[in-house]
C-alpha cells in the first residue's frame, strides 16, 4: 500500500476520495449518491452521452483517512460560508459589490482568506497527482506540487484520535498564523451571479495554460499563479476575460478580502461556447471519417449534406 500522498506517514488507504469536492462542481453533476456526469472526447468513436456519475472525480488509495478527513474540515467551512452563500439574497451581508460595470466584483466579509486558498490548493494538488483520465494531461511542475503539498500538510488541522476536532474560530486563529507559507500564491475566482440551467458547465484543467493555470470546475472559473499578477504582463487565458479587466482589482492575495468576479449569464455562456468549440472543431474531421466509411458500406450512392445532417441528428440528438 502506497504512502498518503499528503503526510507521506500513513498508508494511502482511504476509499472514493473526491478530487473536486461539491463547492466546485454539485451543480454540474448533482449531489452525492446522484451523481451524473460525462465525459467528452475529440475521438471520433467516443459516445459522450454515457453516463459516468462521479467516477471520472473519484479515485482510490491518494491518502490516508486521517488526510481526507483534514481536507473535508476545511471543504465543509469553505462550502458553508462561501459557496453557498455567495450568490443567495439572504446573505448580502455577507458580501460586499464593489463594482458595478460590465462585471460585479464580489468581495466576500466573512469567508478567511488562508482557509479558502488552502482548499484551492488541495484542489489543484489533487488533480496533479491523479491518474484520472479526466486530468490525466495536467500536471504541476515537481516543485510546484511539494511546495503545494507542504503547505497543505502544514496549515490543515490536526487528525487525532480518529477524527478532526478542533474548533472553527481556533481553527481560524492557527491558519492565521500560519500565513506565510501562503506567500507567492495568487488567484483569480470567476463565476455567474444567475444562470437559469446551471447544469451546462464543463470540469476541466488546462495544461498548457501554466502562467497562470487555467481551470474550469462547474460554476467557478479559477486563474492559479505562483508569481504575483501584474499589469501589462501578458497572461495565458483560455476563457480571454483577464484581459478586459483591471487585473489589481480582481485577483486575490496577501491574507485581502475574497474576490469574486460575478459574470452576467451571456458572458457566462460565451465563456463556456469555447471549449465546446474547440472539441467540436477536433471532432468532426474523425467524425466526418467514421460516417463516409459507414455510408459507404451501406449505400451506393455518394452522401449529401442531407445525409450527413440526419448522420448528426440519429447519433448526437441532444446536439
Amino acid at each position: 500500500m502506497p504512502l498518503c500522498s499528503i503526510c507521506h506517514i500513513t498508508e494511502a488507504t482511504q476509499t472514493g476520495s473526491h478530487l473536486l469536492s461539491a463547492f466546485m462542481v454539485e451543480s454540474t453533476i448533482g449531489k452525492r449518491g446522484e451523481e451524473e456526469g460525462y465525459i467528452i472526447s475529440a475521438e471520433a468513436n467516443f459516445d459522450y452521452r454515457n453516463n459516468t456519475g462521479a467516477a471520472p472525480i473519484v479515485e482510490d488509495y491518494l491518502f490516508c483517512r486521517g488526510c481526507e478527513q483534514r481536507m473535508a474540515y476545511v471543504e465543509n467551512y469553505v462550502c458553508t460560508e462561501y459557496r453557498d452563500k455567495l450568490k443567495k439574497p439572504g446573505y448580502k451581508s455577507n458580501f460586499r459589490d464593489v463594482s458595478k460595470t460590465e462585471y460585479i466584483i464580489r468581495e466576500a466579509l466573512n469567508i478567511n482568506y488562508y482557509a479558502l486558498l488552502l482548499f484551492i490548493c488541495t484542489v489543484i494538488f489533487r488533480i496533479s497527482i491523479t491518474k484520472k483520465e479526466l486530468f490525466a494531461e495536467f500536471k504541476l511542475t515537481a516543485d510546484e506540487e511539494e511546495k503545494l503539498r507542504k503547505i497543505i500538510n502544514e496549515a490543515l488541522p490536526l487528525y487525532q484520535n480518529f477524527k478532526v476536532k478542533i474548533k472553527r474560530n481556533q481553527f481560524i486563529r492557527e491558519i492565521n498564523e500560519k500565513a506565510a507559507i501562503f506567500d507567492g500564491l495568487y488567484f483569480i475566482m470567476a463565476s455567474y451571479d444567475e444562470l437559469e440551467d446551471e447544469t451546462i458547465s464543463f470540469n476541466m484543467a488546462y495544461p498548457e495554460y501554466t502562467h497562470p493555470y487555467n481551470f474550469i470546475f462547474g460554476q467557478f472559473i479559477l486563474y492559479f499563479f505562483f508569481i504575483k499578477p501584474r499589469k501589462n504582463i501578458p497572461n495565458l487565458d483560455f476563457f480571454n476575460l483577464m484581459n478586459e479587466l483591471d487585473i489589481d482589482l480582481i485577483y486575490n492575495g496577501e491574507g485581502a478580502n475574497i474576490k469574486t468576479v460575478m459574470l452576467k449569464e451571456g458572458r457566462w455562456k460565451e465563456i463556456l461556447n469555447i471549449p465546446r468549440q474547440i472539441l467540436v472543431r477536433k471532432k468532426i474531421p474523425g467524425l466526418m471519417k467514421k460516417f463516409l466509411e459507414e455510408f459507404a458500406k451501406n449505400n451506393k450512392h455518394k452522401p449529401t449534406n442531407d445525409d450527413w445532417v440526419k448522420y448528426i441528428d440519429d447519433n448526437f440528438p441532444e446536439g
